[in-house]
């Protein structure tokens, strides 16, 4: 029975309890939330980010992952293969492999959204992992 809760436990969790937070380059904070080791997940992984007013996270590509957005709060421009795109709530992103892309702020409060890879890069082991590795990527 016990056994049965902690299984349980392990496939719920609260985005505010999250211990890690990498604070990132430009006014960005992200945070692990679902990762193979910390709650079983397979081929993908879970987080959250908070771009400060004015951040941006700078144009790059993904070699193998494809990364997925959710943007739930504030506003901002996204650029996806030279291509423009606003940002507002409950608008999605996807960044294909070698697809160039960027996200910027422009709004007067925090842009706020979802964020999936799959499959995970290499630091998205687990929330420690990638509190550890990620800190001083872009």
């Amino acid at each position: 029975m016990a056994e049965e809760a902690t299984m349980k436990k392990n496939l719920f969790a609260y985005a505010k309890d999250m211990e890690y937070v990498v604070h990132k380059t430009q006014g960005r904070h992200s945070t692990l939330i679902v990762t193979e080791e910390d709650m079983g997940s397979k081929g993908f992984i879970v987080g959250c980010h908070t771009m400060d007013p004015g951040g941006g996270a700078p144009e790059h590509v993904h070699e193998k992952e494809q990364e997925a957005m959710f943007f739930y709060e504030g506003s901002g421009i996204a650029t996806i293969d030279g291509v423009e795109y606003e940002i507002r709530p409950e608008s999605v992103m996807l960044a294909p492999p070698k697809i160039k892309h960027s996200i910027r702020n422009t709004g007067n409060g925090p842009l706020k959204f979802v964020f999936v890879y799959c499959p995970p890069l290499p630091e998205h082991i687990s929330r420690e992992e990638y509190f550890k590795r990620a800190k001083d990527k872009i």
